[in-house]
């Protein structure tokens, strides 16, 4: 094996050698090399071949190589085929020169020594200088063809470097448009997500039930097959986003919006509409008593208190049903008509669940129009206050009054408060409603006092969205500071829904309007979110037994044993009761005998305006 190796190898060099002495076009630079000591050599060699066989032709002793005379021609034509191979027109040239002095020996040797066989020497001799000539021709043609396919290959391996190159850029730019259509995919992606679920829930967003609505009415609309919409409002969370902030806003939504989804089933879809509203698609067979069953079960996981950043939240909702076909044909009806049916569960008092019923839309159009003219009341001087008087049951003298805000439309006309007040709420027309009804209650106490000599109390009721708004403090202060009022005169009706969004605030609140001099009273107990445990918790000073309780004393004895028990229970607690809505002596005679301190009702006084309370001051009530 080693052996074959070195044979390759021996071929190889050999090869090589001849190539660099006979395809000069293939080595150029061998050429030059040792020109002259070729030239010479070749032309002492062909001269020697010259003369030797001069002299075999005319010297006796070298007879013996005559037969050899052909072969000698012969190696001077391979010699001169060679040198001009090799030295390209230089060869020629020297082929040339020896040829004429062989041609000049050749005549000399025949003319002098008759050799008749110089003859054939002379005419090898010019035959081996055309024969040369046209190798030299030859190879010059083909130096030029190689010249012109080295030519074409620079041009070709050009190309071909262009062409990797070329290529190379093509997959750089591959490369580049893939990385693009990763992005283009991402965005796309990202821009789907955006378009369609909502950024802070992860939930489907309007357009996406919407298309899903759509959907179901394109292939149930043949069919005479149902689905309901239930669209879902926080009864208070705008009071939980103002006064905590967007932060714990999102994460009462975030908390929200999961035990919705982990309480639907699973064929249904649930998104979030908007704001605090969410949507529910209930695409399944059932009757109206499955889906109240349904939302009510939706409803009592809501109601349950939300543990947000060590702090409790407890939060209700409103719930609106509408039912495809029958209430709506498009997305858009159905939405309404859910929509419809959440606001009226709103005005029966939140946290309810309410089936759309074609009247509702008369009362929200109703409601509608109120909206444009609520907001321009105050400006238009189209409110006012009625005062109703309270009266110390013991000493049957007047305690004071609450101030109820009234609304004389120029375009409606007289318009009931459980009319005009949720819209105020749904508008966020309350907060300006109610300072204006604080700063003018303060102002008509002044004049009261000034007028009647009288140290008595103003009650002011206060929205829940007011108490947790984070200027009501510093509004309270400023209408302080501006009328003049006494604190020791006002009172504050909060209702227990302020307990609802966030107890830790309220409380704090509260208790910084009890350090103002201002006593505050829980109004409308026994409704609600009413609990005994409030009463320890809120800094109250008085409590308001609800006119519902009151109405039913004389013709049922659980109420009697109820309002007894807790006139009791809170005398031990050092706060006062009033009981609203006493119209007749069987009542106050009740009250009476359990010890009520205070009563608000038609029986002793009627609301009335600041111009007719002099009367009050003129008679003692019986």
């Amino acid at each position: 094996m080693a052996q074959d190796l070195d044979n390759r190898e021996v071929r190889a060099d050999e090869s090589s050698f001849m190539e660099r002495f006979v395809d000069t076009s293939l080595h150029p630079a061998e050429n030059h090399r040792f020109a002259a000591l070729k030239i010479a050599a070749y032309v002492i060699l062909f001269l020697l071949f010259v003369v030797l066989n001069a002299l075999v032709g005319s010297v006796s002793a070298l007879d013996f190589l005559v037969p050899f005379r052909g072969v000698f021609s012969l190696v001077q034509l391979m010699l001169s085929i060679l040198i001009v191979q090799s030295q390209s027109m230089k060869g020629f040239y020297a082929v040339i020169v020896v040829s004429v002095l062989q041609i000049v020996a050749t005549i000399v040797a025949m003319v002098r020594f008759e050799d008749t066989f110089a003859l054939n020497g002379l005419a090898t001799t010019i035959l081996s200088v055309i024969i040369v000539g046209i190798i030299l021709a030859y190879n010059r043609r083909v130096a030029h063809e190689i010249e012109r396919v080295a030519s074409k290959t620079e041009e070709l391996e050009q190309a071909n470097t262009d062409l990797k190159k070329r290529e190379e850029e093509t997959k750089r730019q591959n490369t580049l448009l893939k990385e693009y259509n990763r992005a283009m995919k991402e965005n796309e992606e990202r821009l789907y997500q955006m378009n369609h679920f909502d950024t802070v829930t992860g939930l489907p967003n309007r357009v996406k039930i919407t298309d899903r609505m759509d959907l179901l009415i394109s292939i149930l609309s043949n069919k005479n097959m149902p689905f309901a919409l239930i669209y879902v409002d926080l009864d208070n969370f705008k009071t939980i986003n103002d006064s905590m902030g967007h932060k714990v806003g999102d994460m009462v939504l975030q908390s929200a919006a999961s035990r919705l989804t982990s309480s639907i089933d699973q064929e249904d879809m649930i998104g979030r509409w908007g704001g605090d509203e969410f949507a529910i698609i209930v695409q399944r067979q059932f009757s109206d008593e499955d889906m109240l069953n349904y939302v009510e079960n939706l409803r009592d996981t809501l109601s349950k208190p939300f543990s947000i950043e060590e702090s409790e939240y407890t939060v209700t909702a409103s719930f609106g049903v509408s039912f495809f076909p029958q209430d709506g044909t498009t997305s858009a009806e159905l939405i309404k008509c859910a929509e419809t049916a959440m606001y009226k569960a709103k005005e029966y008092g939140k946290n309810m669940v309410q089936f759309f019923r074609k009247e509702m839309k008369d009362d929200i159009m109703r409601k509608m129009k109120y909206e444009s003219k609520l907001l321009s009341s105050i400006k238009n001087r189209e409110l006012y206050l009625a005062f109703q008087p309270q009266f110390d049951m013991k000493e049957r003298k007047l305690r004071g009054f609450e101030a109820l805000c009234r609304w004389n439309s120029e375009r409606f006309g007289e318009v009931p408060p459980t009319e005009f007040i949720p819209v105020a709420e749904s508008v966020g027309f309350i907060v300006p409603l109610g300072e204006w009804v604080l700063e003018t209650a303060c102002l008509t106490l002044n004049r009261i006092k000034e007028t009647y000599n009288w140290d008595g109390i103003m009650s002011v009721n206060i929205s829940a969205v007011q108490l947790m708004s984070p200027m009501f403090l510093q509004s309270v202060k400023r209408i302080i500071q501006k009328t003049g009022v006494d604190t020791k005169n006002l009172e504050f009706e909060v209702t227990e829904s302020v307990m609802v969004s966030n107890v830790d605030y309220a409380v704090k609140v509260l208790k910084e309007i009890s350090a103002m001099g201002i006593t505050v009273a829980l109004d409308d107990f026994g409704t609600g979110y009413s609990s005994l445990n409030y009463l320890q918790q809120l800094p109250i000073n008085v409590l308001k037994i609800d006119k519902s309780f009151v109405d039913e004393l004389p013709i049922k004895n659980a109420q009697r044993l109820m309002v007894g028990s807790i006139i009791g229970l809170v005398h031990q607690m050092k706060i006062k009761v009033v009981a609203e809505g006493v119209d007749d002596r069987r009542q106050l005679d009740i009250l009476t005998k359990y010890q009520c301190d205070f009563v608000q009702g038609n029986i002793w006084g009627c609301p009335i305006l600041e111009n007719e309370v002099g009367v009050l001051f003129e008679t003692k009530p019986v």
